[in-house]
Order: structure tokens, then sequence, then C-alpha cells
């Protein structure tokens, strides 16, 4: 995987607010899976299909698989346009306690945007962003909170890729994984 360096674009990211886009929550959500697709598509030179599946009720927002092939991973989004105090980046996902999805073929795609550009982006299965996350349970909810630098080294280091290389790493994801379970069969765009 390629890191980023100290620098991501042509400045630091020290600033919390330094990339703040101005959008809702949902309309910031929306525009990191674009970007997602977007950045996949052309970086893939054609080889890969990804697309957003008819519904998104079970935490799905990309369906992604080899071009022609079977859709092989499904693609929880997170995106946010700003850093904490700490010059990091912070993404919650929040479940009904009990059902976290520990899929090889689910992942989680971390993105920080400003405007159309990804910034830096972490792409991580599932069972590892579950056990390298905080956890909290409260008012029958199981929240997963991320926090990563986008450009320091930590626990999410090696996760974090070059937005230019976003389709192959997501390719190799495909060629790493199991068959693909039901749940993600029947997200299918036949």
């Amino acid at each position: 995987m390629v890191l980023l360096g100290k620098a991501v674009g042509s400045r630091s990211l020290k600033e919390p607010d330094s990339l703040r886009i101005g959008m809702d929550k949902s309309q910031l959500g929306r525009a990191g899976e674009l970007a997602i697709e977007l950045y996949a598509l052309i970086t893939a030179a054609g080889a890969l299909d990804i697309y957003s599946p008819v519904v998104d009720d079970d935490h799905v927002d990309l369906v992604a698989g080899v071009r022609g092939g079977q859709p092989t991973l499904g693609i929880q989004v997170k995106a946010t346009d700003s850093l904490d105090r700490g010059g990091l980046v912070e993404a919650r996902a929040s479940y009904p306690a009990g059902t976290v999805r520990d899929d090889a073929n689910f992942i989680y795609s971390v993105v920080l945007l400003q405007a159309v550009r990804i910034e830096a982006v972490w792409i991580i299965r599932s069972p590892d962003f579950n056990g390298l996350v905080y956890r909290s349970v409260s008012g029958g909810r199981e929240v997963l909170e991320f926090r990563a630098s986008p450009v320091r080294n930590d626990i999410f280091s090696a996760f974090r890729i070059d937005p230019m290389q976003l389709g192959p790493a997501l390719l190799a994801r495909i060629a790493e994984s199991p068959k693909p379970p039901k749940w993600l069969l029947a997200l299918a765009r036949y």
C-alpha cells in the first residue's frame, strides 16, 4: 500500500476546520460515496464494477466486484470534511446492539474530502475495523468510533491508501476475498 506523506495535496493538514465544505451529514455522506465510486472507476481502468445498491438498509453504501463478475465487496462509506482539534479524522458507525457485521466481504471506507478531492482514504475489512476502533454500547445501540491521522503513523496507517490507488486497492481486496455471502449476492445489479 502507498501511504500518504507529511502533507496531503499541496498543504499540511493541521487546522481542524481548514477543509470544511459546508454540507449537512447526509450530503457529505453521499458526496463521499460518489467520490469513492469516481476514484475507484477511474483508477481501476475499467476492471472494476462499483455501484450504489437500490436501498441502503443494511449499512451497505456501495457494492464492488470485478467487472462482469459477481459482487464481492459491500462497502460502508464514512465521510468527513474536517479534522478534530488533534488533527484526526473521526467517523462513527452505529448499529443495533449485537448486529455489527464481522465479514471479510464487508469493508469500511473512511474518506476525508476537500471539495471534490479525496484528501485521505482508508479501506478496512470489517474484522480489522471492528477490532481496532473504540466501541461503546448505549441505549441499545453499538457505536464504533474511528479516529486516525491523515498524515501520521497510527494503528490505522496500514489501511490508509493513496486515493489515486483506490481502484487497484479495491481490486486487491476483491482478489483476496472469500466467496461472496448471500447478503451480498442479494445486492447484485442484474
